[in-house]
């Protein structure tokens, strides 16, 4: 089994347009030949067996519950307390008919693009625990880093402001750029509109200094300013926010358990930036059912 996650961001620059975000991922499995045919272009359907699981709820939206993690998860340390719901979860599973595959190999996607529209992608699912220990810390604020056009910084602006939360933004950018308004394109525009504070630091600082001490120095800001900030790092990977992609394993083996022609997947892959989704997806696989390689 492959699995690959791809982001693309088309940025118009008007702004009056909204950008257009799609992030999936990729499962490719050798496996004997399926009778279950589903081709991208008809991914947003949702009548085959990997979306009769229980989606989200218009109750259960922004809601936050006790987590109980995988039973085969459940000696990782530490658990996660609880977990919002800011997805659209269960995230469909479908088959995609490339040509010239080689005999018995077979692709499949798990379409996380459909996870929630600002939020889509594989960042909501790290956000969802991260966000919980924010607000069970009583923070008023959320900090974050990342490129200019992060979809990391993005989705968790839409995020915090869905919690009221403020959202300051620590974004890399060209030397030559870095005192110039960077304008409303892209993740810019989604940003600007969730009245996110944006600070903009040169790829040559960033280099230098750091993630993790820019984050400190505007945190130490902003509790002198009487805020209760929370950070957030880089792709909102650490080990709270791994916790998203070992409860997608779960979400996997539970879809692949309802289908009437059971698909086993051999091989996972999937693009990787901070390591976040990468480390959750090997977790679960080797300790769940699925024991693909990632």
């Amino acid at each position: 089994m492959l699995w690959s996650a791809t982001a693309r961001l088309s940025a118009n620059p008007s702004p009056l347009h909204l950008p257009v975000f799609n992030q999936s991922i990729t499962v490719l499995g050798k496996s004997k030949p399926s009778r279950v045919c589903c081709s991208p272009s008809r991914a947003m359907e949702t009548n085959d067996d990997t979306s009769k699981a229980k989606g989200l709820s218009f109750d259960d939206f922004l809601s936050k519950k006790p987590y109980s993690p995988p039973t085969w998860a459940s000696h990782l340390k530490p658990i996660p307390s609880h977990v919002f719901s800011l997805a659209h979860l269960p995230t469909p599973i479908h088959k995609w008919n490339l040509p010239n595959l080689p005999q018995n190999t077979e692709v499949w996607l798990k379409r996380d693009d459909l996870s929630g529209m600002q939020l889509s992608g594989n960042k909501v699912r790290k956000l969802e625990f991260l966000l919980a220990e924010a607000v069970a810390q009583g923070a008023d604020c959320i900090i974050t880093i990342g490129g200019i056009q992060s979809n990391h910084c993005r989705a968790t602006a839409v995020a915090a402001k869905y919690l009221n939360l403020d959202s300051y933004l620590i974004l890399r950018t060209s030397k030559l750029l870095v005192d110039k308004d960077p304008g409303l394109t892209g993740n810019l525009l989604v940003e600007r509109f969730m009245g996110a504070h944006i600070q903009l630091i040169s790829k040559e600082e960033y280099a230098k200094i750091g993630s993790v001490a820019l984050t400190n120095v505007l945190k130490e800001q902003l509790l002198k300013e009487g805020r209760r900030p929370y950070v957030i790092p880089v792709g909102g990977s650490n080990s709270l926010g791994t916790w998203g992609y070992i409860e997608a394993m779960r979400e996997i083996e539970e879809q692949l358990q309802i289908r009437s022609n059971r698909v086993k997947f051999d091989d996972i892959v999937v693009a990787c930036g901070s390591g976040g989704t990468i480390a959750g997806l090997s977790l679960g696989s080797w300790l769940g059912a699925l024991k693909a390689k990632t």
